[in-house]
């Protein structure tokens, strides 16, 4: 009896039940409506949409398999129907652990917190000229949460999920390497792909050294989050750290 209640009270742990698949999905729910929501209402001009590049890159690989009708919300569908089929196929309930989902918002807000100490840091030692995107500027407080919002849900997919999976099937899978060197390969080159993603704008802009430091340190930083506490908390993390560079004092 004992032991079957340890059982129990392990498989409802909030470590565990914060990376199930399920409670992930309800975690992100909101997250996914409200940037999809700005899609249509906030971030469009006579330009086209306002958005990121891995949001777009996204949309273009898969360009050849998108209908029309659906467009930039493809990359949203692909986080909902994963999340959706990795919980049938762990065949947990189908009841998300609501204190669960609420501690996972505290969770993330912490988590930014070293993040946002780490670019204060650098920003402090070196001055990262033209970190702001020009195309920002005209953007409303509506529209900056939701960039925010959707930096953190499309880079994490592309540099963590997707990243993630080809490089650990690609060393483990292929090479045969043990699934520890598969998954910190994964997390390094993922961290350096994420750096190079983001280059400098602006005329005065120059990649330094603090700032190709701070970006592979936040990308290292996403990827240990995203392998011990799931893809949930980093997109959340990934978010709020936005939220606070553009909300922030500079």
């Amino acid at each position: 009896m004992a032991d079957h209640e340890d059982d129990i009270s392990i498989e409802d742990s909030y470590w565990l039940t914060s990376r199930r698949p399920l409670e992930m999905l309800v975690f992100l729910i909101p997250f996914i409506l409200l940037y999809e929501i700005c899609l249509v209402f906030v971030l469009r001009n006579d330009q086209g949409t306002i958005t990121n590049r891995a949001h777009e890159w996204l949309v273009r690989y898969f360009d050849f398999a998108i209908p029309e009708e659906i467009g930039l919300s493809f990359p949203s569908m692909v986080i909902f129907v994963v999340l959706l089929l990795w919980h049938v196929l762990s065949r947990h309930a189908w009841r998300p652990s609501w204190p669960t989902i609420g501690l996972m918002v505290v969770e993330s807000a912490l988590l930014t917190l070293p993040l946002v100490v780490l670019s204060r840091f650098v920003h402090e030692l070196v001055p990262m000229a033209g970190q702001a995107e020009p195309i920002l500027q005209g953007l409303g407080p509506m529209g900056l949460i939701a960039i925010s919002i959707g930096a953190g849900l499309y880079e994490e997919l592309l540099f963590r999920m997707l990243l993630f999976f080809l490089v650990h099937a690609f060393v483990v899978d292929l090479l045969r390497f043990s699934s520890v060197i598969g998954t910190v390969l994964a997390i390094i080159i993922s961290a350096i792909l994420f750096a190079l993603y983001h280059p400098p704008v602006g005329p005065e802009a120059t990649y330094t050294t603090a700032r190709a430091f701070f970006y592979v340190s936040a990308g290292l930083f996403f990827g240990v989050i995203y392998i011990f506490r799931g893809f949930g908390i980093v997109v959340a993390v990934h978010a709020f750290y936005d939220l606070v560079t553009l909300f922030g004092p500079d």
